[in-house]
């Protein structure tokens, strides 16, 4: 018999993920007041579910409306992260990537992303882009796994495992803005080092 997900007493019917929420309609059938649910559903630091922002009720027409809304809501947000950053909307695979040397570090490379390692909405060239900065999955047979990323598009920082790296970016198949934020990294990082107490710092 197949188990179903449960969110607290609640059976989840539909789950949808978008824009960094994940949004869930619930039923519980021995619920006598509040048989239908919708939430959030977040993780906290111990890796625990939380469903915030849960509101119960017996018509289940309004409970649907409310959920319905707060993934157009979630929509709202991917459209205005899609408008904000104005590039094409395109993937990049296998085909974008060149071939890595037998022991060559992922270290200071510019690196894409697996499409399948981001949220459906997110499977797009300017999220997958980034360079690799640290980490010891970034050395090859190493045992550790964690790369530390910085996008290319807006300069964010976070960690990513080797398995959800795709290769390394072989400039000459890559998007025409790619060259633009190239060259201003460059000039950021060529930029002389503020000076304190006469030294470089």
């Amino acid at each position: 018999m197949e188990k179903r997900e449960m969110a607290g007493d609640y059976e989840i019917l539909q789950a949808v993920r978008l824009g960094g929420k994940e949004v869930l309609l619930g039923y519980n059938p021995k619920d006598g007041c509040a048989p239908y649910m919708t939430s959030y559903r977040e993780v906290n630091f111990l890796g625990d579910y939380t469903y915030p922002k849960a509101i119960g009720g017996n018509d289940y027409l309004e409970i649907m409306q409310t959920f319905l809304n707060r993934v157009q809501e979630q929509a709202k947000v991917v459209a205005q992260f899609r408008e904000k950053r104005n590039v094409p909307i395109e993937m990049l695979d296998t085909e974008h990537c060149r071939k890595r040397g037998e022991n060559e570090s992922l270290e200071g490379k510019l690196i894409i992303l697996r499409p399948t390692s981001l949220a459906p909405e997110y499977r797009t060239a300017d999220c997958q882009l980034g360079f690799a900065t640290g980490g010891f999955g970034c050395s090859p047979g190493a045992r550790g796994r964690a790369v530390y990323f910085e996008e290319l598009y807006s300069g964010e920082r976070c960690r990513w495992e080797i398995g959800d790296v795709l290769g390394i970016a072989d400039p000459d198949t890559l998007p025409d803005w790619t060259k633009e934020k190239l060259s201003e990294r460059e000039t950021q990082h060529s930029k002389p080092k503020k000076l304190e107490r006469g030294e470089a710092r």
